[in-house]
């Protein structure tokens, strides 16, 4: 009997690389104390939410960059 809710071996580095993202977004919001839109709690949900577009956007629109 064939699995057929299992991931394709080609999509694992998708998977993974989506994964690290969402961690190290998390990680620089509990790490960061400056914020450019919203809080901590807010980003810390939209990556929790929207895997990886949440993440993605917390890049491009809620860190601060120096």
């Amino acid at each position: 009997m064939k699995n057929d809710h299992a991931f394709k071996k080609e999509y694992w580095p998708i998977v993974v690389l989506g994964g690290l993202i969402q961690l190290f977004a998390l990680v620089d919001i509990l790490k960061s104390h400056e914020f450019k839109r919203g809080n901590k709690l807010i980003w810390s949900a939209l990556v929790f939410v929207l895997p990886p577009f949440g993440a993605l956007s917390y890049y491009g629109f809620g860190k601060i960059r120096k």
